[in-house]
């Protein structure tokens, strides 16, 4: 019989997190060879070099999407799509390159002179070209324009890969977040989750309080975008807010759980007055995410996490009492007394069983 590794030991050893390993087999893209009597992820010596190709696609800049494409089809041709992603990275360094001397040119001569000005022209006209490739080449060069420039390329751009471009440009100004905090109210609800990620790159952490106020936006997409920007500034004082948008719709809860997630501790004095909340949805996602944050911390936090988790045993809800035994195990060690406490529910004891024999191998 192969030797085969669980998530945590796949995750250790490659430095990847098991939020990481968990994403690519719900795309599709690893999926583990087998389960455990427990349900944990067994990854076998197929799967790991399968995990090695993935890591390498990704590093050469292929898209996961690409990626599944790549191992996927037989007849795609590696070598090409490789020199073409090449030749991609070959020209974006050249335009960073490019760009980073005129950078430089311009910061140590403070008076702009009369071909600034025409150069600043022409680049106006690029962002309006109806080429998407000149626009693309227009928005790598962002010193011969302004802020306000760029902004209004972007509200009026179309074109994917062009916006994103323009958000790259914009992410180099020194005032582009009061530009991305200025347009947050922007009718467009496209423009409006553009503007959040922007901020979300810049790491701008006065912007806390203007993206907890997009979590009130009538559009799902938006308040799906602002969560996810609050979790990349992780500022402690927004936690509170996201907990109370557990098990309400339409937030999906997926985004919700993962961010609050990345908080790890700091999210569990909000998390812990939540378990307590009549709505069954709240406990089923409260005790996810401790169950997460226990399962990927030092054991002094994993035996905190434990302890909130195990008085839900016995909570009225079937769902919930599986969902914290499930918890349990997959904060480890400091759950098992939480485990064998679930052996008295008949309707928990044989999974109950299964984590303990788990346990005890780890």
């Amino acid at each position: 019989m192969s030797r085969t590794w669980r998530i945590g030991e796949v995750a250790d050893r490659t430095g990847l997190t098991r939020r990481t390993l968990r994403h690519y087999d719900e795309l599709g893209l690893l999926i583990p060879a087998g389960r455990s009597g427990g349900d944990y992820r067994l990854y076998d010596e197929d799967d790991l070099l399968r995990l090695l190709q993935i890591q390498n696609l990704k590093a050469l800049g292929l898209s996961l999407p690409e990626i599944a494409d790549a191992l996927a089809d037989p007849d795609l041709d590696a070598s090409t799509t490789l020199r073409s992603h090449l030749v991609q990275l070959e020209e974006s360094i050249t335009a960073q390159r490019g760009l980073a001397a005129r950078l430089q040119s311009l910061a140590t001569n403070a008076d702009r002179s009369w071909e600034d000005v025409l150069a600043a022209i022409a680049m106006t006209q690029a962002l309006a070209h109806p080429d998407p490739i000149v626009r693309i080449r227009a928005a790598l060069q962002p010193s011969a324009t302004s802020t306000r420039d760029l902004v209004e390329a972007l509200t009026g751009e179309t074109d994917p890969a062009v916006r994103e471009v323009l958000m790259w440009s914009l992410a180099q100004q020194s005032d582009a977040a009061g530009a991305a905090l200025a347009r947050l109210d922007d009718p467009d609800p496209e423009l409006r989750c553009l503007f959040v990620r922007l901020l979300a790159k810049l790491r701008v952490s006065e912007a806390a309080s203007a993206l907890v106020a997009l979590l009130d936006d009538p559009v799902p997409r938006v308040v799906s975008t602002a969560i996810q920007a609050l979790g990349q500034l992780r500022d402690p004082s927004t936690v509170p807010p996201l907990v109370a948008l557990l098990g309400t719709e339409p937030v999906p809860s997926p985004v919700l759980i993962e961010t609050l997630s990345g908080f790890g501790e700091a999210a569990l004095d909000a998390l812990t007055a939540a378990l307590a909340s009549p709505a069954v949805g709240t406990r089923l996602a409260v005790v996810e995410i401790v169950g997460r944050v226990g399962g990927e911390s030092p054991a002094a936090l994993g035996i905190r996490c434990a302890e909130l988790v195990e008085p839900l045993i016995d909570d009225p809800d079937p769902q919930v009492r599986l969902t914290a035994l499930l918890a349990l195990g997959e904060i480890g060690s400091a759950g098992r007394a939480g485990v064998k406490r679930a052996l008295a529910d008949p309707e928990l004891a044989r999974v109950a069983r299964r984590l303990l024999l788990d346990l005890h191998a780890t």
